[in-house]
């Protein structure tokens, strides 16, 4: 018995498996990543601008 649950531990100087990554160096970044991250700074870039609009007129008001 003893034996047996040896070798069904894990060996602890095995190498671990690979972590997920967001990108693949071979391939490069996921472009559905990128396209995301361009719409969302172009998201952010809209508001703000909008938000500097709405500041300007009121400080003319």
């Amino acid at each position: 018995m003893a034996d047996t649950h040896r070798q069904d531990a894990a060996d602890p100087f095995a190498p671990l498996p690979p972590e997920p990554a967001l990108t693949r160096p071979e391939v490069g970044p996921d472009p559905r990543l990128v396209e995301l991250a361009r719409l969302l700074a172009r998201r952010a870039a809209r508001e703000r601008f909008e938000a500097q609009q709405r500041e300007q007129t009121e400080r003319r008001s």
